[in-house]
């Protein structure tokens, strides 16, 4: 369970984002009132989410080292990984929940569940399992699944298929090290979950594709042309 004081550092966050906001355009934005808003950018530890330029009048837009800094406190990474993340953060974050976490025309999550940091993090834990899940399994600007099927059956298979994927939604992390992932999927299950299941999805597809392949696989090449599994 969330505070009501961190329920409206959510809504304020994803209400004004990247926009110098006066207090007026937060209230208009935020549904929050004056209050609301006062209060929250007063006390201490919220000062890491909003940034405040008093130049002629008050005006607040959104900080994000922080998302950087709370994903450094659940894994083990250098500092220089940290100031990657920072800087991929900072190029890709607000345009990507401007996209995806727009629900008719808001930006919005269910602070009631989750608190901003943690559904941040969840953003980057869940799109850091299929990235990783992917970048395994490229070759030849296609997707390889021979060690997938061939452990699958116990047989040596050789198989690739092109997969329809929401690849844009990957771009949030497209810049970031394979081995900074690795680390950033392992901070819930969540991420393990999105790597598996591409697995589960393809193994799926495949007997949907071909009942009796699992029989078959030995000796065999399997290429698909086009794409015949969409996910997202």
């Amino acid at each position: 369970m969330t505070s009501d004081y961190e329920k409206n550092v959510g809504i304020l966050f994803l209400s004004i984002l990247d926009s110098g906001s006066t207090v007026e355009d937060c209230i208009k934005k935020s549904g929050l009132t004056a209050e609301n808003i006062s209060t929250i950018i007063s006390i201490p530890k919220f000062n890491k989410y909003f940034m405040k330029n008093t130049n002629k009048e008050l005006r607040i837009s959104c900080k994000t080292d922080w998302i950087s800094e709370d994903m450094s406190k659940h894994v083990k990474i250098s500092k220089s990984e940290v100031k990657i993340l920072k800087e991929m953060v900072k190029k890709k974050f607000i345009r990507h929940i401007s996209k995806y976490w727009n629900d008719n025309g808001e930006i919005k999550r269910d602070f009631d569940l989750k608190s901003l940091s943690e559904w941040v993090i969840s953003e980057y834990v869940f799109i850091s399992g299929f990235a990783v899940w992917f970048r395994e399994k490229e070759k030849d600007n296609k997707t390889n699944l021979s060690s997938l099927l061939s452990e699958a059956t116990g047989e040596d298979v050789e198989a690739s298929a092109n997969i329809e994927f929401d690849q844009d939604r990957l771009k949030l992390v497209s810049e970031i090290p394979t081995q900074i992932l690795q680390k950033l999927m392992n901070i819930t299950p969540a991420g393990k979950l999105a790597y598996q299941s591409l697995d589960m999805a393809i193994m799926k597809a495949m007997w949907e594709v071909n009942p009796n392949l699992a029989k078959k696989m030995q000796n065999n090449n399997v290429v698909t042309k086009k794409s015949w599994w969409k996910f997202w």
